[in-house]
């Protein structure tokens, strides 16, 4: 728990929780004025006690623990390199991702904190659902291919809002280039997930050859290329070969943006998002 706190999403949502339960010990405190017959008249001092003297100091000790958790994280992730169950753990899988994160991923610059929190907790998900059966390694196979192939999709429609083929709204075009660095940096995540537990990158044939990690940086360029630029260049990467059905790359496109804009926990969205990404349905033929 304490590694966690290394996350600027986890400690905002830990501070949400200060709020909730002091204004919870506020209302409370008013409560037993009223019973003990003093009335609301010291409601200022109650309220002076709740926010000074317990709220703040609460929640600068939260961000004063971001150090320590980053160097609890970094000493749990070292300890895990050897062990060979490490993707079967599904309590340890945060920090296996987030060292993962740390070493495979850099975000572009116009996405949010929340969206690398979003990949990382996405990506978590896939490998906890993906971690135990004999078809563990073919499921996570398929999962990689089904988000490139959404990654790529939705690098064509951000390119057509960029250039203005589409007739998007600048937000349209924003909330576009934020999805496609949130879904390039999943699709980072479970590939080097896969390479780190089966010792060879997946093979994706729809690259041709190309080098994902190439592809991928294209991408993430591609996301503030987009958004900042007034006069963006187009997508200009090749096409991928997915046997995929459009249909169902747009199911994925439009479960992780439903995701996105869910905010932050949303657990029924990421369960939505994962079941189908693993589904079935979206495991690309060779």
């Amino acid at each position: 728990m304490m590694s966690r706190l290394a996350d600027g999403g986890v400690r905002d949502a830990l501070g949400r929780y200060l709020i909730v339960g002091c204004i919870a010990g506020f209302v409370a405190s008013l409560a037993l004025l009223q019973i003990v017959g003093h009335g609301l008249d010291r409601w200022m001092f109650v309220l002076i006690i709740w926010v000074v003297l317990i709220f703040i100091p609460l929640r600068i000790a939260v961000e004063a623990l971001r150090p320590f958790g980053a160097r609890m994280r970094r000493r749990v992730a070292d300890n895990l390199a050897g062990d060979p169950r490490r993707f079967e753990r599904a309590e340890m899988l945060p920090i296996v991702v987030g060292d993962l994160a740390a070493r495979e991923v850099t975000m572009p610059r116009f996405t949010k904190p929340e969206h690398a929190l979003k990949a990382r907790e996405t990506a978590v998900a896939i490998l906890q659902r993906t971690a135990a059966g004999p078809d563990a390694a073919a499921t996570l196979h398929g999962a990689i291919r089904a988000t490139l192939a959404a990654a790529a999709t939705e690098a064509v429609a951000v390119s057509a809002s960029a250039t203005g083929v589409a007739a998007d709204t600048i937000q349209d075009r924003w909330d576009g280039a934020r999805a496609l660095g949130g879904l390039t940096a999943l699709v980072a995540l479970l590939a080097a997930a896969y390479r780190d537990r089966w010792g060879a990158p997946p093979d994706l044939p729809e690259l041709d050859g190309r080098p994902l990690r190439d592809y991928l940086d294209a991408a993430f360029d591609y996301c503030d290329e987009a958004a900042l630029q007034v006069d963006a260049l187009p997508w200009v990467e090749p096409p991928l070969a997915s046997s995929l059905g459009l249909q169902t790359i747009d199911g994925v496109r439009a479960a992780w943006k439903a995701f996105l804009a869910a905010g932050t926990p949303a657990p029924r969205a990421l369960d939505a998002f994962v079941s189908v990404v693993v589904s079935p349905g979206a495991r690309p033929g060779v």
